[in-house]
């Protein structure tokens, strides 16, 4: 983790020592069905802050942020709630393990640039919770004098809010954002579309045999076939197969042959290479085409899954 996962969490800590000063001094003014809304409400925005924060941080290892999301989001209900009693308690502590869980599930599937404005959109509903805890205190209504300062209160809690997210969260993001900047100019991604490399088959030829005659391809899946001819005659392999990106090597005895046709001729004690890729499944029988030599057992399969 960097200066921002610390920055967000450092944060969430501060605010969490807010909400608990808060609930215990206001616990006497807010109701019991308030208060269990209040931490409902905190729980799960915490929760979710957490759980997206991590997830995107810790990309690649949803076990991991996912676990430790519900542990936080269990423990900030747990202690958060603790003043409005045990409802609020379960509401907390259920509320925090599902904003974990999901907050976690969120930051893993978006990119890391995408999670900088999310965490910043579940922090500030966390920190509005502040506001909820004064809107919802039973005000004094005794003298007007005392309505009157009772303003003065949100208004500084609105005024420290704004600079936080003007000043605060801005920088800290500015942090992550350049740690970015500077993985992608060091660590360039891959491409996905990575060509893959070709699997190479080779048939043998000898006393009139081919080796080996059962053959298991992948679809769509490069494949090089070498035909190596051991005996002291003229062999072939003729197959009809669907294929794709044919190359011919360094054999020049095609004849004439259709697109789908793989034909390879070898002299005697030569070899002969031909590379293609597979595209339909099935199985596809290859014979020699020099005369007789089919009839002598020159025939084998090619299984193509």
């Amino acid at each position: 983790m960097g200066f921002y996962q610390y920055f967000i969490f450092i944060s969430l800590i501060i605010l969490t020592v807010v909400v608990i000063l808060l609930s215990r001094s206001l616990k006497k003014s807010v109701t019991a069905m308030h208060g269990m809304t209040i931490i409902m409400f905190y729980s799960m925005n915490v929760g979710l802050t957490i759980g997206t924060l991590l997830g995107g941080s810790f990309q690649g290892n949803l076990y991991y942020s996912t676990i430790i999301s519900i542990l936080l989001g269990l423990f900030i209900g747990l202690i958060s709630g603790s003043y409005f009693g045990l409802l609020a308690v379960i509401e907390g502590v259920m509320s925090g393990i599902m904003g974990g869980m999901m907050g976690a599930m969120l930051g893993e599937m978006v990119s890391q640039e995408q999670m900088i404005p999310l965490v910043r959109i579940f922090l500030l509903f966390s920190i509005s919770t502040i506001f909820l805890l004064v809107i919802f205190s039973k005000r004094s209504d005794k003298s007007n004098k005392i309505n009157k300062l009772w303003i003065i209160k949100p208004l500084i809690i609105g005024t420290l809010i704004t600079f936080y997210f003007v000043e605060g969260v801005p920088f800290a993001e500015k942090q992550i954002i350049f740690q970015l900047k500077d993985s992608k100019i060091h660590h360039p991604v891959e491409h996905t579309t990575k060509k893959q490399d070709p699997t190479v088959i080779t048939i043998e030829t000898q006393n009139m045999q081919y080796t080996p005659s059962n053959i298991s391809l992948q679809k769509n899946q490069p494949v090089t076939i070498i035909f190596k001819n051991h005996d002291n005659i003229d062999h072939n392999i003729e197959v009809e197969i669907p294929t794709i990106n044919r190359y011919q090597g360094t054999n020049h005895h095609n004849h004439g042959k259709s697109e789908n046709v793989i034909f390879l001729h070898s002299e005697p004690k030569h070899e002969q290479m031909i590379s293609f890729t597979p595209t339909n499944a099935g199985v596809y029988e290859f014979t020699c085409k020099v005369p007789g030599h089919k009839e002598s057992g020159m025939v084998g399969w090619i299984t193509v899954r």
